[in-house]
């Protein structure tokens, strides 16, 4: 006989958990099942900071009617006065003060695709410029001119105009003659004067050109020293140390070894006392390339963005445009990506703290540089200031992220997710899209995010009851329905904002855990 029971089933009850917003950043190196809850396998357009993941600045008009791309941004600082110049359609324009240009300082010439230094001498400070077609550029602080073998002062020796990068090192300036492995040496604390060559042409096994000089500062049991390094299209690399390279007793090759082929002439930077290289294998330190073999790519700066930087470098390599940048005051590391030459650009930031990644779109620039800590890049006839204000020159910045997969605690327990709660902090309302994608799925919100900006309305003046009062960021909080049923899951976010500041802090959920299958 079957015996009765007055036992009910258990309802299923309903579980919570909070995950810090993705602060780690952008993965695209480890796989979606291992990682970890602070990463995201999808981040535009946010900005990892230490304890928040922000809406990324924005960029606004500094300079207008260059009237075609600008190609090259440069400035000039004799340590009194600072000025800013923009180089586009064959012209050099000044553009220290904002708005509309006047008629260029120097025109008509071949390519506006410019290497530069600032260097000092007795005779003044001057700005040095070369691009491989035209004479060596250079301003004096009052006026522009040009330096070949005919000019005063004069650089004999070599044609100025063959010249396509330019270094300083040991207080000498360096050419490198373009289509060659040649480099030539001026005298001391001199901006003319007889060009002396070092050709290595028998020092590099594979061949190739030199792309690029870099001053590398080393510190070993001889002390403290700047080192040459001469670097070629095939990614070899020769190491000098010396002052004069006329004598054998003041000048000696330390050795060679090999990176990834380097990524345009804009592809090495000096960071610290290290210097950063650009190549298809990543952004590379010197100092980690001369110790690992070219196959431990995890030494690059951009090991945890890997897949992501290899396709583009695949891809975009020939495009004019790569460049690396350090915006210190920004807290960035920016590498611009040209995924269509003169049209369209991408950037690659990392949090110089903590070396978290993002990706920025909408920022269409062909070069960077930095004046008196403000970030500027060139655009279409334009030259912008950058990681600035909330908005993209008054349109809407748009971010969307995906974070990483989580188990919630329970893994091979399938759950249903019924109820998110982002918490952010901001300076207006917003209403983010987001989706709930499960087991690894990838799928964009489908809703429009939306936002209203806080307009400070004053006291007495405007409509009781309807206008937004002012005071400072506040926390939105708002609950919202989602629908995932998986093993694990992450929250896709899209959010829009224009005037706004926007802070991602965490997400709550709530969900049921149910049984094996």
């Amino acid at each position: 006989m079957a015996i009765k029971t007055n036992q009910v089933p258990k309802k299923q009850v309903a579980s919570t958990t909070s995950i810090p917003a993705p602060i780690g950043g952008l993965n695209a190196r480890d796989n979606l099942a291992s990682m970890k809850d602070s990463d995201a396998v999808f981040m535009e357009n946010y900005f990892p900071e230490t304890t928040s993941v922000n809406v990324r600045n924005g960029y606004a008009e500094h300079a207008t009617g260059l009237g075609a791309n600008v190609h090259t941004v440069v400035y000039y600082n004799d340590g009194v006065s600072q000025e800013l110049f923009g180089v586009a359609g064959g012209s050099i324009f000044d553009i220290t003060a904002s708005g509309a240009v006047g008629a260029g300082v120097v025109t008509g010439l071949a390519n506006s695709k410019f290497q530069y230094v600032n260097f000092g001498t007795a005779g003044g400070f001057f700005l040095m410029m070369v691009n491989g077609q035209d004479d060596l550029q250079y301003y004096d602080g009052t006026a522009w001119s040009a330096i070949n073998a005919g000019s005063s002062p004069a650089i004999t020796g070599v044609n100025t105009a063959d010249i396509d990068n330019i270094n300083i090192f040991k207080q000498r300036i360096w050419l490198i003659e373009k289509d060659t492995l040649n480099a030539w040496y001026l005298p001391v604390s001199s901006i003319g004067g007889a060009a002396s060559k070092i050709d290595l042409s028998g020092l590099f096994k594979l061949g190739g050109t030199l792309v690029t000089m870099a001053n590398w500062t080393i510190d070993n049991a001889a002390g403290i020293d700047d080192y040459a390094a001469f670097i070629t299209s095939e990614g070899e690399v020769a190491l000098y140390k010396g002052t004069d390279p006329s004598s054998a007793n003041t000048w000696a090759l330390v050795g060679t070894f090999r990176i990834g082929k380097p990524i345009g002439k804009k592809c090495a930077i000096k960071g610290g006392a290290d210097v950063l290289v650009l190549t298809e294998d990543g952004a590379l330190p010197l100092s980690k390339s001369l110790l690992t073999d070219r196959g431990q790519s995890n030494s690059a700066v951009t090991d945890k963005i890997s897949q992501l930087f290899l396709e583009d470098a695949r891809s975009y390599k020939s495009a004019y445009g790569w460049q690396p940048i350090i915006h210190p005051i920004g807290n960035k590391m920016i590498i611009n990506v040209p995924s269509m030459e003169d049209s369209i650009s991408h950037q690659y930031v990392m949090n110089l703290i903590t070396g978290a990644w993002t990706k920025f779109t909408g920022w269409n620039s062909f070069c960077y540089e930095i004046l008196e800590d403000n970030l500027y890049f060139g655009g279409n006839g334009t030259v912008y200031r950058a990681d600035t204000g909330q908005n993209d020159n008054g349109s809407d910045i748009v971010a969307d992220c995906q974070q990483a997969f989580s188990y919630f605690g329970t893994k091979g327990r399938q759950k249903r997710f019924l109820m998110a709660r982002p918490i952010f902090s901001t300076e207006g309302e917003i209403t983010p899209a987001i989706k709930m994608n499960t087991d690894f799925k990838n799928e964009a919100a489908t809703s429009t995010p939306q936002y209203i900006s806080s307009d400070d309305s004053l006291w007495n003046v405007a409509p009781w009851d309807t206008s937004s009062w002012g005071g400072g960021d506040a926390i939105v909080r708002n609950w919202r329905s989602i629908n995932g049923l998986g093993y694990s899951a992450g929250i896709r976010m899209k959010v829009s904002a224009n005037g706004i500041g926007c802070n991602w802090q965490s997400t709550d959920f709530v969900y049921e855990v149910g049984g094996i299958l």
